[in-house]
């Protein structure tokens, strides 16, 4: 793999894309020359994210709410209408609550964090895949968490649960594509500086969120991904702050 090898000709949909680590993908991946559409709930951060991508970049943007599975099949449609193909698809879309014990979550609380965290990454992973199977290549990335191999009570039940069901997703449906030329990574970050941190019970200090890892590092992982070549797959990717324990 050449570091400079251009992602020219190649089509992107991120999801999950209109802050932190989505939209960091989103850049780094137009900056090396993928034509990429970028997706989220508000379309006004989205034209944002656009609007900073440098001059020449193909980057635009297009609203869908990865709860809503009509939302999901109109964006997919959508795409299909507009580019030849779908070469990578991250999914970058989640999201956490504030009352994360057992005693605290509620059954709303846990089927927000599943539906969000879990069914939409179904969701998302069915759609692209239909669209990459007949051509027997393609590149899926779920920005998953290290919750989804560690289980600790700062991510809380619903958190740990819905991140654990989707590198399980991930996993299964890599094994049954792989023949198909598809390859999923699960990328598992640790803490990162992003605006989930203020979902925790008490968000971090700056000092603290200045000392992890940031969006920018989860996308240089990305565009590692994006730029391997296609007979090489990389199952998962466990990447964290320098001070974070991983044990």
């Amino acid at each position: 793999m050449s570091e400079d090898k251009s992602l020219s000709g190649k089509n992107a949909l991120v999801i999950g894309g209109g802050s932190g680590m989505g939209a960091a993908a989103a850049l780094a991946l137009a900056r090396s020359g993928a034509q990429v559409v970028v997706s989220g709930r508000r379309q006004g951060k989205l034209k944002e994210i656009a609007e900073g991508a440098p001059q020449g970049a193909l980057l635009q943007g297009y609203a869908a709410d990865v709860s809503d599975r009509g939302s999901l099949t109109a964006l997919f449609e959508w795409h299909d209408s507009n580019f030849t193909s779908l070469d990578i698809f991250i999914n970058a879309a989640g999201i956490n609550i504030p009352n994360r014990t057992m005693e605290d979550l509620s059954p709303n609380d846990w089927d927000k964090v599943i539906g969000i965290n879990l069914t939409g990454a179904y969701d998302c992973l069915r759609l692209a895949i239909k669209r990459m199977r007949p051509r027997k290549d393609g590149l899926v990335v779920m920005i998953n968490s290290v919750s989804g191999k560690r289980s600790n009570p700062l991510g809380g039940v619903a958190y740990n649960a819905s991140k654990f069901g989707m590198t399980a997703l991930g996993a299964c449906v890599a094994e049954e594509e792989r023949e198909n030329g598809i390859r999923i990574t699960n990328i598992f970050p640790g803490e990162v500086n992003t605006p989930i941190l203020d979902q925790r019970p008490v968000p971090p200090t700056e000092e603290h969120r200045a000392g992890i890892l940031q969006s920018e590092d989860i996308a240089a992982a990305v565009l590692m991904l994006a730029k391997l070549d296609s007979r090489a797959h990389v199952p998962e990717l466990v990447i964290k702050p320098t001070s974070q324990s991983y044990l």
